[in-house]
């Protein structure tokens, strides 16, 4: 692009007899282009090629340009396209003859190169990928990436992006979205398999320009030869790629078909597909490698593999991590084999291995997907089951001494903000609430329990560290005094420590979470006016403001 001038510079090669887009009416390109060079440089530091990362980019926003979901709802798109079409074909004659598909397909890059910066930078951006790695999803292609797309959405200024970017169509986003999760999941992969994560599948390329000019072209051949074309302009234009292409097709199905043949086997032997990758390959042929390249690759699959491979296995590429499928599998041999599990008795009577990922289904039966929670009822662990599991005795009674430990413990300390070494008259004090934050935030709504520990404390599961949250406790206790009957806990930090910490807050304002500026506001504003603070230590005074 050239933004002195305002012209998007086209290829020679794409089949049409223009050289350019005019864009100097368009303002945010220029922009765009400007911001690209810092977007390459933080690429470059992360250890991504910054041409790898924009062609990533370029896929996801191109494939955003395809859907009719996306388009009902966008706005920008239509308006810069027409502003390029109406302004470069004031200075092209034959441009003003084209129809609106041409100009949908030659003005595209051009439309969209905005977005495509813009998802570039937050591609390579740490904090919006931990929204991708922290949420370690139990299901591929689910709700839980949502948080990320939401972030991208409001970056881009479309909240709506999350119901555009359709989770039951694989999509180039989703691709980059599970390659980054397995990069973090196997830190030490090699660099080609970390390159992986960024490399655009041949079902997410975005269309050729000079493709799709030539399907408009009346046959048998398509000349770059119009009105007013002159000199090296008028020559016939030939696709880009040549060639049979029958014999790596014909290989390709040789080698799909052997590995069927193995499936067939393994299915004969085991009943299903859900196969780890083999250390020592059975027959020499790795299996489990074959099928989990199938599953990467999954959204180019011909249909017709696809489908012999379901009448396997209809699970044999689940939404959710293979390791789930082959403990299911697992856990459904052992139910056939002695009976159904029973939520009533605790578990009691199984398998340490089984009642560990029975544990684990339940404390996070409500993220799993319906599918899975359908599967679990086949093992007998239906929710009736999981109802009966919750209101055993003993837990009951687990629950009453874990209310009558913080009530006491926020009675004499202020809030709920323990270590997990905490310890209150014998109880695993610290232990309990770890437990009982970790169902919290499982929850998709306030639990009963969760509702009586925030009325003691309204900071007892914040979405930040709790070291932060004691330190906030500590600061303000040391700017207003010890409420009455408040005595300060073991360990808590000394005057000159909070003074510290807040200099740090104010320091790192921009990274803080909103609630986050807005208790550290307040205690700012308390050291600023000066008050008289009561403590009950010796050596303490108040805040210097």
């Amino acid at each position: 692009m050239c933004s002195r001038h305002g012209r998007w510079l086209l290829d020679v090669g794409d089949g049409h007899d223009l050289e350019y887009l005019d864009v100097g009416g368009c303002q945010e390109l220029a922009a765009a282009q400007a911001r690209w060079p810092r977007t390459a440089r933080r690429a470059a530091s992360t250890g991504a090629e910054p041409g790898a990362v924009f062609a990533v980019a370029r896929a996801v926003v191109c494939g955003w340009w395809q859907q009719e979901a996306f388009w009902e709802r966008e706005q920008v798109w239509s308006q810069r396209l027409e502003r390029i079409t109406l302004d470069t074909s004031r200075r092209s004659e034959v441009a003003s003859e084209w129809p609106a598909a041409w100009w949908q397909l030659v003005a595209r890059d051009a439309v969209v190169f905005p977005e495509v910066v813009a998802v570039a930078a937050a591609l390579v951006d740490p904090a919006l990928r931990l929204l991708v790695t922290d949420e370690r999803p139990l299901v591929r292609r689910s709700r839980h990436n949502g948080r990320f797309v939401t972030a991208l959405g409001e970056r881009l200024e479309r909240g709506w992006l999350g119901e555009a970017e359709l989770t039951e169509k694989p999509s180039a986003l989703q691709a980059w979205m599970r390659g980054l999760a397995r990069e973090v999941r196997s830190p030490s992969l090699s660099g080609s398999a970390r390159r992986e994560m960024w490399r655009v599948q041949a079902a997410h390329q975005p269309a050729e320009v000079g493709r799709g000019c030539v399907s408009w072209l009346p046959p048998p051949l398509a000349f770059r030869l119009h009105a007013g074309s002159t000199g090296w302009r008028a020559e016939l234009w030939l696709p880009r790629r040549v060639g049979q292409g029958a014999g790596l097709k014909a290989v390709s199905e040789e080698r799909f078909q052997d590995g069927l043949g193995h499936a067939r086997r393994y299915v004969a032997r085991h009943g299903h597909l859900a196969v780890p990758h083999a250390d020592a390959p059975q027959d020499g042929f790795d299996l489990g490698r074959w099928l989990a390249n199938l599953r990467a690759a999954s959204a180019g699959l011909p249909p017709e593999y696809v489908r012999v491979l379901a009448e396997l296995d209809v699970w044999w590429n689940p939404p959710w991590p293979i390791s789930w499928q082959r403990a299911w599998h697992r856990a459904r041999a052992h139910a056939l084999a002695h009976g159904p599990v029973s939520g009533g008795d605790n578990l009691a009577g199984l398998p340490r291995w089984l009642e560990r990922w029975l544990r684990r289904q339940i404390a996070e039966y409500s993220q799993l997907a319906a599918e899975q929670q359908q599967l679990l009822a086949q093992l007998g662990l239906t929710p009736a089951e999981i109802d009966r599991f919750h209101a055993w005795p003993a837990r009951r009674r687990s629950v009453m001494h874990g209310l009558e430990a913080t009530h006491d413990y926020a009675a004499s300390h202020g809030h709920l903000a323990v270590s997990q070494l905490t310890s209150h008259d014998g109880f695993a004090l610290g232990k309990w609430l770890n437990q009982v934050r970790h169902r919290q935030r499982t929850a998709t709504q306030p639990t009963r329990l969760g509702r009586q520990l925030t009325a003691l404390d309204t900071w007892w599961n914040p979405p930040w560290p709790l070291d932060w949250q004691r330190y906030y406790w500590a600061t303000r206790h040391h700017l207003h005094g010890l409420p009455e009957g408040v005595v300060w806990w073991p360990g808590a930090p000394e005057e000159a420590q909070t003074q510290q910490w807040l200099h740090e807050q104010q320091a790192s304002w921009q990274h803080l979470h909103n609630e986050q500026k807005a208790l550290v506001g307040r205690l700012a504003t308390d050291q600023s006016t000066g008050g008289s603070p009561r403590s009950d230590r010796p050596d303490s005074s108040p805040l210097s403001s």
